[in-house]
């Protein structure tokens, strides 16, 4: 039979202009999403077609895939095929960049990545992540382009990657182009989102003018001259659409109505209404030429899906293998199917739903029915996208009860492959489909609860949980209501509610197995009832459960409990015993790489760096954010980051505070992360420390509105933030008043649920102030949590000192400052929490005679320039002055520095630096001499040995003397 589809596309002129553009942008390594949109027929797969030769010509790689129509569509099947196409052609994708994404990559690409998914992070944005990476390593070579047809039939996880792929292909040599019809409802947000995003574009196809449908006419039939009855017919009831118009050509053909002789065609019948005038009619005509055994065979392929395995065709139809292969062979004559690769296609997807809703529903029961056979037998286990096929066929065959049971099965595994979405709609489609008494509906409900538990849907979690159990307790299936239980009591934590997680223990208890099962429960209900404790602020209880569970643990063989409860156990001893907490914590870390916990590695080095940081600084958490990184454990790296973002605050250092927030903040709005808000804090710090007080206060501003509700963010606004900015503005009624709010606030919060550092600065200019010498703020103090912390000691001493300066008694007042600065010695280098305290204090010292003011002004002086904040720098030296000493120079070195060590980039004040170190002096004496910071000396003195080749301070001081720079 000639076939007559149209080989080239026509009237699309100005859409293949942007494609091709788009194509040679992302070659270049300015990569985009585009979406064509348009009604069935109009064209979209063509422009794919002729793209995709393009592409291939330019040597790119070309990868595609299509959702299929399905009522539970399985997870990132377009893209699982996609992908699948690149490792058939051997481009199997390696690189760095696809270090610690194993887990991920394992769900987008099943034989690809980790042997079992990542237990590090199930979040379907770090997926999406996973594909840019793939995207990445594919694209290395020559530039990709990436087809994902007829999305209006995807599923959600599909749908969120591709939105994904629209923010963050802009330096990425790749091209996505995607297609959906309009006003597909699946579809509507990310078309909203590509119409306003910078990495993406929406074309949009309409239907063909007369004039275009003409030359499609021509190219169709190779000729340049139509009948022009046919130029008419067509014209008239194609409605302009090109797959309508190679529909009518084809059934006036198959009809014998036209036909071509001597290279021409004509018309030999009368091309009138009886003749087809829609796709339906042409459809349905060639397929009653099948006959009724071909009709069979080809309604039960539409069964099967729009491309289909043609093994499954005879099971399904209830017919040989002979006759299957005579009734395709005729399908194919008709037009109706295509060949595709060793499988079959419908022609168009349009041909396949004229076909599925002409089948009478006992046909399309009994068709099913067989399908459903032919399925199971032929793919035993149902993996992949067959499990989903199954589940589907049992619904459409009126069997509901296997259909629940294989849509439960579908929603484990989306569930597995962190598909929540997919997974939470098979679920519930699942729970419809049963009785409300059956095991089924315990089986569907039992799934859906733990979708919602784990995609963060708390509260429905809780909810739909109380219900299940209920049943699973009169059915007496006690270890899956313990286990239900577990997962309850994480999602009760999670959400605050103490009070139901002890319940839900405790009945979780009543609970026994024998043997082994036994302890392992116990362990891992002891470890949840630690952590119930340790936030109900009963860390003795809390110690108790968490040795008990290490005890469980280790007879049980349970690494990852044994893990989870060292944690707390390091967390409920930190504040009495910091060695002994990092040596759990190092016992944690020592078991999760002995038995190959990743995330339990990474939880353990995360709360090693935070153990660490008062004596190492920033470096420890540093190093824990890179192996994080590494590990594509991203949560963790946001988290990283607000904690430097929040120590970069402390310290005052603005430059590195917005370096980290802002990370943070990318990190958190790019995978929906709860950090945001925090980080939106610290960036308002930074903004504050450099004393800009409108991008303060709109930052601030941003972080209410994302939760209004949460106190720590209304409370460290006005107490740490606005604090800030007045403290270095050097304007202390504002600063009071600021501290003042703050503590208004931070005496309804709820015990224990944050420390509100602004109390520092609240006890020290209250007992600088008030008449009580600060008696009641510092009570308040020393009774609090917050003494637990290093800085608590700095503070208590630090508020003492001024207290006992104002009462006459100097000589304690300076051993008691005297012990603040001990505290902050031995801190980490840089360690600045105490700065602006000890400016208050040693402001107080002046007045009212105690200490050594001098030396302390001193310090603080030159700390503060550092830092760049000129005003505290100013009002140290002000109160210098007023102590009768000199104020410190500023400025560049006073030395001339020769031409060779010039050479070596040696500066003046390198040079005052390295004429001290010759003579013996100490970084201290050096700083003292120079009136700069300890730091910057060691800073200084780093870069003489860097600068001239030295390696001790001994050898630096030998090279000084050879350079005759001394004296």
């Amino acid at each position: 039979m000639q076939g007559v589809l149209c080989p080239v596309v026509v009237g699309r002129e100005v859409e293949i202009a942007t494609l091709h553009d788009a194509l040679e942008q992302a070659a270049r390594g300015q990569g985009r999403v585009v979406v064509l949109v348009g009604e069935a027929g109009v064209g979209k797969s063509r422009l794919i077609r002729h793209l995709a030769s393009e592409a291939g010509e330019q040597g790119l790689l070309v990868l595609s895939g299509r959702a299929v129509p399905s009522t539970s569509p399985s997870p990132y099947r377009p893209l699982t095929e996609a992908f699948l196409g690149a490792g058939r052609t051997g481009e199997r994708p390696t690189g760095p960049e696809l270090n610690g994404f194993e887990g991920q990559i394992a769900r987008l690409v099943p034989g690809w990545g980790a042997a079992e998914p990542s237990r590090i992070d199930e979040s379907p944005l770090l997926v999406a992540e996973a594909a840019v990476r793939l995207l990445r390593a594919l694209s290395r070579r020559a530039g990709c382009l990436v087809v994902l047809e007829d999305l209006h039939w995807a599923d959600a996880e599909t749908i969120s990657v591709v939105e994904y792929l629209a923010d963050n292909l802009g330096s990425e040599r790749v091209l996505c182009v995607a297609t959906t019809r309009t006003d597909a409802p699946v579809t509507a947000d990310l078309l909203e989102r590509a119409r306003g995003a910078a990495g993406a574009a929406v074309i949009g196809l309409a239907s063909l003018p007369r004039a275009q449908l003409q030359q499609m006419l021509r190219a169709c039939l190779g000729v340049e001259d139509l009948p022009p009855e046919l130029a008419r017919f067509i014209v008239n009831h194609s409605d302009g659409v090109p797959f309508l118009v190679e529909e009518l050509l084809a059934s006036v053909v198959t009809a014998g109505a036209l036909v071509r002789s001597d290279g021409q065609w004509r018309t030999v019948a009368t091309l009138t209404p009886t003749a087809p005038v829609s796709l339906a009619e042409s459809v349905r005509k060639r397929v009653a030429a099948l006959g009724p055994s071909g009709r069979q065979v080809l309604g039960a392929a539409a069964i099967l899906g729009r491309r289909f395995d043609w093994d499954l065709v005879p099971g399904a139809a209830g017919t040989d293998a002979a006759a299957v292969i005579d009734a395709l062979r005729a399908a194919l004559a008709q037009q109706l199917l295509t060949v595709d690769g060793q499988d079959f296609r419908f022609r168009h997807a349009l041909t396949r739903e004229v076909v599925l809703a002409d089948l009478l529903p006992p046909e399309r029961m009994e068709l099913c029915r067989r399908a459903l056979g032919a399925v199971q037998f032929a793919h035993p286990g149902l993996p992949g996208t067959f499990c989903e096929l199954a589940a589907e066929l049992a619904e459409g065959a009126g069997e509901t009860s296997q259909a629940a049971i294989l849509l439960v099965e579908s929603a484990r595994r989306s569930l597995a492959r962190g598909a929540f979405r997919t997974a939470s709609a098979a679920a519930e489609r699942a729970v419809g489909l049963t009785d409300a008494e059956s095991v089924q509906w315990v089986d569907a409900y039992e799934v859906l609860v733990q979708v919602l538990a784990q995609s963060g849907d708390v509260a429905r979690a809780l909810d739909a949980g109380d219900a299940v159990l209920d049943r699973m307790d009169r059915i007496d299936a006690q270890r899956r209501a313990a286990d239900l239980r577990m997962l309850l009591v994480q999602a009760s934590i999670a959400a605050g509610d103490n009070a139901r997680a002890q319940r839900l223990l405790d009945a979780a208890r009543s609970a026994r197995f024998p043997g082994a099962e036994e302890g392992e429960f116990a362990a891992r209900l002891d470890v949840l009832a630690a952590h119930v404790a340790l936030d109900a602020e009963d860390p003795d209880t809390a110690e108790q459960l968490a040795m008990e569970a290490v005890a469980h643990a280790e007879a049980a063989g349970l690494p990852d409990v044994e893990c989870a409860a060292l944690e707390v156990l390091s967390r409920v001893r930190w504040t009495r015993d910091t060695s002994g907490a990092i040596g759990l914590i190092e016992r944690s870390l020592a078991t999760a790489e002995e038995h190959g916990l990743g995330y339990w590695k990474l939880r353990a080095l995360q709360q090693s760096a935070l153990m660490r940081a008062v004596g190492e600084g920033a470096r420890a958490l540093a190093e824990a954010r890179s192996l994080a990184t590494g590990a594509g454990a991203l949560t963790m790296v946001a988290q990283l980051d607000l904690i430097l973002a929040e120590m970069a605050f402390s310290d005052m250092d603005a430059a590195a505070c917005e370096r980290s927030a802002t990370a943070c903040i990318e990190t958190s709005r790019r995978f929906g992360l709860a950090s945001l808000p925090v980080a939106l804090l610290w960036l308002a710090g930074a903004h504050a420390l450099r004393g800009d007080e409108d991008r303060m206060e709109a930052t601030l501003a941003e972080a209410l509105a994302l939760d209004p509700s949460d106190q720590r963010i209304q409370t460290d606004s006005w107490g740490r933030v606005r604090a800030m900015y007045h403290a270095v503005r050097e304007d202390r009624p504002a600063l009071r008043d600021a501290l003042d709010k703050s503590m208004q606030l931070m005496r309804t919060a709820p015990p224990g649920r944050s420390l509100y550092f602004g109390r520092v600065l609240y006890t020290i200019v209250h007992t600088l102030e008030d008449d009580d010498f600060g008696d009641r703020a510092r009570k308040d103090l020393t009774a609090s949590d917050f003494m637990a912390l290093p800085v608590g000691p700095i503070a208590r001493y630090t508020a003492e000192a001024i207290a006992l300066g104002r009462q006459g008694r100097p000589e304690e007042a300076a051993r008691e400052f005297e012990e603040s600065r001990a505290q902050v010695q031995r801190m980490a280098p840089g360690f600045s929490t105490h700065l602006l305290a000890h400016r208050i204090a040693a402001e107080a010292a002046v007045r009212d005679g105690w200490g050594q003011p001098v030396l302390w002004l001193r310090e603080l002086e030159a700390r503060f320039t550092d830092l760049g904040h000129h005003r505290l720098a100013r009002a140290c030296r002000t109160l210098l002055a007023e102590a009768g000493a000199p104020a410190p120079r500023r400025g560049r070195g006073e030395a001339k520095v020769p031409a060779e060590l010039r050479a070596l980039g040696i500066t003046s004040r390198e040079l005052d630096v390295l004429k001290l170190v010759a003579e013996g002096m100490s970084n201290r004496q050096i700083a003292e001499r120079l009136y700069l910071s300890t730091r910057t000396v060691e800073n200084h003195v780093a870069t003489l040995l860097r600068r001239t080749g030295t390696r001790s301070r001994a050898s630096l001081a030998a090279f000084a003397a050879e350079q005759t720079v001394t004296g």
